[in-house]
């Protein structure tokens, strides 16, 4: 694997990007302080009188660990790109600028004028994120590779609850729904945060962060429908009790169409109910608490093939999964000062899925505590340390074809974790060292460490690289699982795949090199590049039981779950800004992507994992403020090619028009995945059975309200 001499090959490329942009940027004035990003980011002022420092500080005590990025570091520095807020990359307040990771915020804003309905479909205005629609209400969702349904690589939470499941890996993100207008923003890290939180967070992190209860006072509703949104409704009602306690409740219910089946009827329609809460309160100056929770009921449709035993050896079934769930959060924090607090939280989940046909189930019960305290070390030296403790059990419902050994399991998780960031220079060079050691029922013990320099010359520019170690945990599936999959082989008899768990398993491991720029050209343009070279070993793939040479046993092929195989990945992401006007911004992103895997011997496991993840990837967004009461929003989006998932690239657009007749009021029309009748972004799930839909084109209409 000559990665030196494929850099080299491809170098080319990175280097025309930077010279493009400079291009792009030349002989542009310097206006004003328009926003080149569309987040709003608060522009650089007068210094503030002393006596108004107090104030500033404790107003911080509204603010939970999920949210912490709403305060900025430092004042603006006329860089707006970089002066973005974020809090995920080092578990504290800080901005683009000062963050050493290849991070991207997906604003309020951005998702109102995208016109997405869904999280995945929002996770698309990211660079470098693989959004494959599988049907309907399924997705495939990943950074960097590896892309699968459960896309066991990806670390997702909400509002500091992480939503990985350890069951399969990956995450259901049919049940990961939210009313959009609270969503404050999303955070995207590409590349490894395990240092900070934990396993599985190997090729990246999304943690999507609601709004505070102080945000989302008074009434809200939106009710909408169209050709796949077929009906949906959202309703919050905030209030407060002076300064101290602020709170909201909401409710939504939608209902979906399914895709396109272009050999028949599709059956992967789905509905969803939903609500929940939220308050906070400031119980002293220095202490907030935060308390929120939701539930969900809903049914989600499904197409599979399953094995038969008689002529033609399969059947293709459908079902309605039954899904529904309860969670609750309680945060704690103290602010001592600028530079000093301590957080703890604790939450609770449940999530229940039954398929009602095929007969397989699982209900899990999940209960963690985190603990952070953050202080300076000297005048150079910052500390954050903190703990994780996590336990989860399932009950599981044995179908023909699946079946859990033993039906019953509980896990532990505890983790402990460290991190310093050192002022070299101060303001200018960075040096930030983290390790975060962890204890679970699946492997004994692992360490995730992390290296990472930050440069920032100046108000305008900040050039950063790591290097990290990161694992992926084994699941409960590969480890206890025991299924039989669709015959592969039918001439001339049928040969049915019997997959057994392996509890053997190690961890999978990855270290990480990454490097990245960042630069406000000028007022109106910035772009951020980031470039990865990751190296992977140990990787759990299935395999036939007797590899090299598998030989069926009667009707049956033995497989099972082996660490065998390992390769690399490389590449980069570029982002790029650009406010043509104060009514006209335009944004876009490119990301390109190559795995190298090495084949487990007479397989072809390399070959599929390598052909299920785009090489290239690209989207250009345009916003336009038509008057003070019209707003008009076009993306196109690219997608290469899947060679082993047999799905051609694609290119589709969206628009988006808006009116507001009133301040409190709007009505639009969306109009998704145009310029193509209907088209497969993913293939179907071999072992699973899982079998895609084409995604449609669609249109619908929204009515919003707010007092």
């Amino acid at each position: 694997m000559q990665f030196r001499a494929k850099i080299q090959k491809r170098g080319w490329g990175i280097w025309g990007l930077l010279l493009f942009s400079n291009i792009l940027a030349a002989g542009q004035p310097i206006v004003g302080q328009e926003a080149a990003s569309p987040s709003s980011v608060a522009q650089p002022g007068p210094e503030s009188p002393p006596g108004d420092k107090l104030d500033k500080l404790l107003e911080m005590a509204d603010k939970d660990l999920s949210q912490l990025s709403q305060v900025p570091v430092n004042r603006g520095t006329g860089s707006p790109s970089l002066d973005v807020p974020v809090s995920t990359v080092a578990r504290q307040e800080s901005t683009v600028g000062k963050s050493a990771a290849a991070v991207y915020v997906i604003t309020n804003e951005m998702i109102r004028r995208s016109g997405a309905k869904t999280i995945p479909d929002v996770l698309r205005l990211a660079p470098g994120v693989d959004v494959a629609r599988i049907d309907s209400n399924k997705w495939a969702i990943s950074i960097r590779g590896f892309n699968v349904r459960f896309a066991n690589q990806l670390l997702v939470q909400i509002d500091g609850r992480s939503v990985y499941t350890v069951t399969f890996g990956g995450v259901f993100w049919d049940v990961q729904d939210l009313l959009l207008e609270d969503v404050e923003r999303i955070e995207v890290i590409r590349g490894p945060g395990s240092a900070m939180w934990g396993s599985n967070a190997v090729n990246g992190i999304i943690n999507i962060i609601t709004k505070r209860a102080k945000d989302t006072q008074g009434t809200y509703f939106e009710n909408g429908t169209g050709t796949q949104e077929l009906g949906y409704s959202g309703l919050r009602c905030g209030g407060g009790n002076g300064d101290d306690l602020h709170y909201r409740f909401y409710g939504k219910w939608f209902e979906r169409g399914a895709g396109f089946n272009p050999d028949g009827p599709a059956y992967d329609d789905w509905r969803q109910a939903r609500g929940g809460f939220r308050a906070d309160w400031n119980a002293t100056r220095e202490d907030t608490i935060t308390f929120q929770g939701d539930y969900y009921n809903g049914y989600s449709g499904d197409q599979s093939i399953f094995p038969q035993f008689s002529d033609p050896y399969y059947s293709i079934d459908h079902d309605s999964a039954h899904v529904s769930g309860e969670n609750a959060l309680l945060r704690w924090r103290r602010v001592v000062d600028e530079q000093s607090d301590t957080t703890l939280w604790m939450y609770y989940d449940r999530t229940e899925r039954h398929w009602v046909n095929y007969g397989f189930g699982i209900d899990r019960d999940t209960f963690d505590v985190n603990f952070q305290r953050r202080r300076p070390l000297g005048a150079r030296h910052e500390l954050i340390w903190g703990f994780e403790y996590r336990t989860t059990g399932d009950s599981t419902y044995a179908s023909p074809f699946v079946n859990m050994i033993p039906p019953r399991r509980s896990d532990y998780f505890l983790s402990y974790f460290a991190q310093d960031q050192i002022a070299v220079v101060e303001d200018r060079w960075f040096l930030i060292l983290g390790c975060r050691f962890e204890h679970n029922s699946y492997v004994d013990f692992n360490y995730q460490p992390t290296v990472r320099v930050l440069w920032t010359p100046d108000d305008r520019h900040s050039i950063w690289g790591a290097v990290s170690r990161a694992v992926r945990m084994p699941t409960r599936t590969e480890c206890n699982a025991l299924f039989t999959a669709a015959p592969v082989v039918t001439d001339p008899d049928p040969v049915y795949p019997q997959i057994s768990g392996n509890p053997y398993l190690l961890a999978e491991e990855s270290i990480a090199y990454e490097w990245g720029y960042r630069t406000q050209v000028t007022e109106r343009f910035s772009w951020d590049l980031a470039v990865f070279y990751q190296d992977y070993q140990q990787c759990i793939v299935i395999v036939p039981a007797g590899f090299p040479e598998p030989a069926p046993v009667g009707s049956y092929l033995p497989m099972g779950f082996q660490n065998a195989m390992c390769g690399e990945t490389y590449g980069f992401e570029w982002a790029v800004d650009y406010v043509m006007t104060s009514r006209w911004k335009m944004r876009g992103a490119y990301s390109f992507l190559v795995m190298d895997l090495a084949p487990v011997p007479g397989t072809d496991t390399a070959e599929v994992q390598e052909g299920e993840s785009p090489r290239n990837q690209f989207y250009v967004c345009s916003s336009w403020d038509l008057g003070d009461r019209w707003e008009l929003d076009l993306i196109g989006r690219y997608v290469d090619n899947l060679p082993t998932a047999e799905t051609p690239h694609y290119f589709v657009g969206d628009v988006r028009l808006a009116w507001r007749p009133r301040e409190n009021l709007e009505w639009s029309v969306v109009g998704r995945n145009l310029l193509d009748g209907a088209h497969p972004e993913f293939g179907n799930d071999q072992i699973l059975g899982t079998l895609r839909t084409d995604v449609r084109q669609e249109v619908y209409t929204q009515l919003i309200w707010r007092r």
